[in-house]
This record gives structure tokens, C-alpha cells and sequence, in this order.
């Protein structure tokens, strides 16, 4: 056993002990309100980091970049809840996630979406905010901007493979990119 794979084992374990989270995800309705409270947590989230992301690269110059910036607040929140949620499916079959490669790409995503936002804010940040009307962003504004949506692009597509890969106990001792069967029960 390598030492990622006892770590796993140990998130899986550790994930899974919190056993009133995935009782309630397995009712009739939760898992269907979990999604429903993810992608209204995502678009929030999406919604207003694009458009930011887009001022930054000069996109509705005729908007302050401070002006644009405000909705920052509606992207944290729209995160938290995204956060949130995503943690509670993890809880309910974290075996379905630990395991698989595209959340783990998933999570890489997030991370360096999270780094290039805080080296944004700790680099440029208040000189870009200070800029005017009409006026364009920096060059390093603007490869901020595209890391972050390109970033954010990679958690939506592998949020979307998370469903089509499944982990090797799936009938095979290598795991497939393409889901050959829905297990349903994990070791």
C-alpha cells in the first residue's frame, strides 16, 4: 500500500464517519436538493466571477473596474455555498470521490483558482481596482483573468466527468474513464 493510497483510505474513513450528513443525502429528495443548492451556488459563483473576469480584460470598458468589482462579494458567497454542498455529497459517498481522478482535478482546479486570485490581491489587486472608467487593465490583469476562467472551466468539466468515471472496483482492476456500472456498494 503507498502512502496516497493510505491517505485515501484515511479522507474515506474520515469523510464517511459523519454518518447523519449522508443519511440525509440518501432520502428521497436529498442528494436531487443537494444538486439543486450546487448549481445555484455555482451559477452565483460563475456568474458574476465571468463577468468580472471578463472586465478585467476589457470587456465593458465604460464600467469602473471598482464598479465590476463589487460583485466579488456575490462570488464568495456563491462559493460558500457551492462549498458547502459539494462537502455534503462528499460526506454521503466519499468513496466516489476520493478515488476518482476527476475530482482530483477537480480540486487542483480550485487550488489554483484560489492562489492566482490571492497572489491577484497581494501583487495588483489595489492598483487595478484604482483604475478609472474607460480605462484598460494591465497585461498582468489580463492573465489573471484567463487563468482564472480557464481554471473555473476546468471545475465544471470535471465536475461533469465526475459522474462518467468510476473508481477500479467498478468490474475492473483499472479504473475507466467511461462508468461501465454504477456499484452499489463500495468496500
Amino acid at each position: 500500500m503507498t502512502g496516497i493510497h493510505a491517505f485515501q483510505m484515511k479522507l474515506v474513513k474520515a469523510f464517511a464517519s459523519f454518518t447523519s450528513v449522508g443519511a440525509s443525502m440518501h432520502t428521497h429528495w436529498g442528494w436531487p436538493a443537494a444538486e439543486t443548492v450546487h448549481f445555484i451556488g455555482l451559477s452565483l459563483l460563475l456568474g458574476t466571477l465571468v463577468l468580472w473576469d471578463l472586465r478585467l480584460l476589457g470587456v465593458g470598458k465604460r464600467i469602473p473596474v471598482a464598479a465590476a468589482h463589487q460583485m466579488i462579494r456575490w462570488t464568495l458567497a456563491g462559493f460558500a455555498v457551492t462549498a458547502v454542498s459539494g462537502v455534503s455529497f462528499l460526506m454521503a459517498e466519499p468513496t466516489e470521490y476520493i478515488y476518482n481522478s476527476a475530482f482530483h482535478f477537480k480540486m487542483l482546479f480550485i487550488a489554483i483558482a484560489g492562489v492566482n486570485a490571492a497572489v491577484f490581491y497581494l501583487t495588483i489587486g489595489r492598483r487595478t481596482l484604482a483604475r478609472g472608467t474607460d480605462q484598460d487593465t494591465s497585461l498582468p490583469a489580463k492573465i489573471f483573468a484567463v487563468i482564472s476562467l480557464s481554471m473555473w472551466i476546468g471545475v465544471i468539466v470535471s465536475g461533469r466527468l465526475l459522474t462518467f468515471y468510476r473508481p477500479g472496483w467498478c468490474g475492473t482492476d483499472i479504473p475507466e474513464i467511461v462508468a461501465t456500472c454504477v456499484p452499489q456498494k463500495r468496500p
